[in-house]
């Protein structure tokens, strides 16, 4: 898996941009260039100037399998620029990990996060879920298996991803969901968002999402098709999570796929 050109994290401010883009504040920045001189950008980087992954995560908050990481430079390996950093997940009969880390201090209710992101050709998950791709989270305790507590004060987690997980339809490199930790969820080891109002694991609700199920407390959910990304071809991904006001069903996940919204929940408390 490659991610190129810039990762950008954006405050409540910007708009959510568009590969290639063309509006929001990415039209000002042709390939992306000087895009972390603008005032809404909290954090962006396009591996342009480092030669080996222990540069990036000494840039970053931090991270860790920088043995399976790469400085890329192939052309068919890099959206834009010369570079692009390249995680590796090799065939392994236990968990290993590839993580770049990025801590906002001080912390924003609102943050969008984008980045350019390519599956290999030949990428393929078996016996099991793979988590992957971009997430935005708060006081996230790093431990699975723990439900946050339903009065606001404990944490949550929202990680768009292609996890793989054999459901009826799905090819490599998987339907793209959201895996989410928050107070409502189903599992302690978290629930599985998808665009289509779903949620895995099924419950007294069946698979059917909150939102599907008590429209009235969602008045603005919208579905949206279930997508599989092609693999060896590049997308642009931005996820934004908007933290509700305290008391108020006022939050908001959303994301895009090469501009277009591909899966959005409001009314989220």
């Amino acid at each position: 898996m490659s991610f190129s050109a810039v990762i950008t994290f954006l405050t409540s401010s910007a708009t959510p941009t568009t590969a290639p883009a063309d509006i929001g504040i990415a039209a000002a920045y042709p390939g992306d260039k000087n895009i972390a001189s603008d005032p809404a950008v909290i954090f962006a980087d396009d591996f342009e100037s480092y030669t080996a992954p222990d540069q990036v995560i000494t840039r970053w908050s931090g991270g860790n399998g920088a043995q399976r990481m790469r400085i890329a430079t192939e052309a068919n390996h890099v959206y834009s620029g010369t570079k692009s950093i390249e995680f590796t997940l090799p065939i392994s009969t236990t968990e290993i990990s590839c993580t770049l880390d990025k801590v906002l201090s001080p912390t924003h209710d609102t943050v969008f996060m984008r980045f350019y992101q390519k599956f290999a050709a030949n990428y393929a998950i078996s016996g099991g879920a793979n988590h992957n791709g971009i997430r935005l989270s708060a006081n996230y305790p790093e431990t699975a298996g723990i439900t946050p507590p339903a009065d606001g004060t404990g944490f949550f987690l929202f990680l768009l991803q292609n996890a793989q997980m054999d459901r009826t339809g799905e090819v490599p490199p998987g339907y793209t969901d959201l895996y989410v930790y928050w107070p409502k969820q189903r599992s302690e080891w978290g629930d599985h968002w998808m665009p289509d109002g779903t949620v895995l694991p099924s419950n007294n609700l069946g698979n059917k999402g909150e939102w599907l199920a008590y429209p009235s407390q969602y008045p603005d959910f919208k579905p949206y098709p279930m997508f599989i990304p092609q693999r060896d071809r590049w997308y642009c991904v931005e996820l934004m999570v908007h933290a509700n006001t305290p008391g108020k069903n006022d939050g908001e996940v959303k994301y895009w796929i090469d501009g277009n919204v591909a899966g959005d929940f409001p009314d989220l408390n």
